[in-house]
């Protein structure tokens, strides 16, 4: 199984200076992942709508992981991290494969930091002569180090939690 991650910073370049999420959403097609873990995307913007054009079907209001994920990834989780005036952002899963249940876990240490843990859970048909669940965890972890520690401590107490022994 192929994983890939990557902070698509709500599809602009480094420094804010160009809108690439078209470049994205090719770069992550070349990868042919399973599933796709995307930190900082956009559920909703008013001020930056999708590229249309030939390659595009949807609107130029779709939510950014919709845009990403074409036919390539037809299942998703979104959680909803920010919310501002004009849109909101997140984490997403995107996957081959159905979801059986996710959730996204709120791990922020104030309402301006907007973090979160996406837990998702699949069953993969690899793991079908076991009936095993596949479970997958998006992780957006705050800048400074007491934070990431708090969060990495929320991270554990989740998998302590809900993730079975016998199930990776």
């Amino acid at each position: 199984m192929r994983l890939l991650t990557y902070n698509i910073h709500k599809g602009f370049s480094i420094g804010n200076r160009r809108f690439t999420l078209e470049t994205i959403r090719h770069a992550l097609q070349r990868v042919d992942a399973d599933v796709v873990f995307l930190q900082e995307v956009r559920g909703h913007s008013d001020r930056h709508p999708l590229p249309v054009g030939p390659l595009n079907t949807l609107s130029g209001e779709a939510a950014q992981f919709e845009y990403l994920a074409d036919q390539l990834w037809p299942h998703y989780a979104y959680g909803k991290n920010a919310i501002y005036r004009g849109g909101h952002h997140g984490n997403v899963i995107l996957s081959r494969y159905p979801f059986v249940e996710w959730e996204n876990i709120n791990v922020s240490p104030h309402p301006r930091a907007s973090r979160s843990l996406l837990h998702g859970v699949i069953s993969p048909p690899v793991f079908a002569h076991r009936q095993l669940k596949l479970h997958l965890i998006c992780v957006h972890l705050g800048l400074f180090e007491a934070e990431r520690r708090s969060q990495l401590q929320r991270l554990v107490e989740r998998i302590r939690s809900h993730v079975p022994d016998d199930e990776p």
